[in-house]
Formats: structure tokens, C-alpha cells, sequence
């Protein structure tokens, strides 16, 4: 076996991004709405959505495969709620989508 070479000892670039966890919940039944919830390590992030909205972010901003997609939007429709973890959008990027940095419990 050889040793690990210099490329894989060197830490992670900054590029490299941290995966982070949605939360989306059924904000209001009239007229439809979801808040999303985005949490990357210590921070929180959240947006509200329309039902498109909601499905048009999951689709294309998530990164998400199509099945878990429509299963995360199935749990949403019964349960009105669903978390997924290690989905990975840059926090660079969350502002420009329309999120709002949330306080944390810190």
C-alpha cells in the first residue's frame, strides 16, 4: 500500500462546500405557502414558497435526484412537513436565491 500523496493530505479547498440540512414545513393552508428552512453547520437560513416556488427551488437550486424530490413533496402533501439531510447548496449562493440569514440559538 502506498502512502496518501500530497494532494490527498492537503485540506479541503475552499470551493469544497459542507452539505447542510432542509427543513420545510406547510406555513399557511390559504393560500398555500412552505417555509424552507437551510441549516449549514452553525448557520440558519430560511425562505417562504408557493407550492410552485417550493417545487421549482427543489428541482433546480437543491441538487437534489427527481425521485427524492417527489418523495420529499408526497411527505409534504400528507404529512405537511420533511427534513433532508446532506443536500448541498453553497451558502454563498442563499442570499442571491432569496434567503434571509436566521438568528441561531447561539
Amino acid at each position: 500500500m502506498q502512502p496518501p500523496c500530497e494532494e490527498q493530505l492537503r485540506p479541503h479547498r475552499r470551493e469544497s462546500f459542507m452539505p447542510g440540512t432542509l427543513h420545510i414545513f406547510r406555513l399557511k393552508a390559504e393560500p398555500l405557502q412552505y417555509q424552507v428552512n437551510y441549516n449549514l453547520g452553525a448557520n440558519s437560513w430560511v425562505q417562504v414558497f408557493d407550492p410552485e416556488g417550493l417545487d421549482e427551488f427543489l428541482r433546480h437550486s437543491s441538487a437534489l435526484p427527481a425521485s427524492e424530490v417527489d418523495a420529499m413533496l408526497d411527505e409534504l402533501r400528507s404529512l405537511g412537513r420533511t427534513t433532508e439531510a446532506d443536500v448541498d447548496i453553497p451558502e454563498m449562493h442563499l442570499g442571491e436565491m432569496g434567503f434571509a440569514e436566521s438568528p441561531s440559538d447561539e
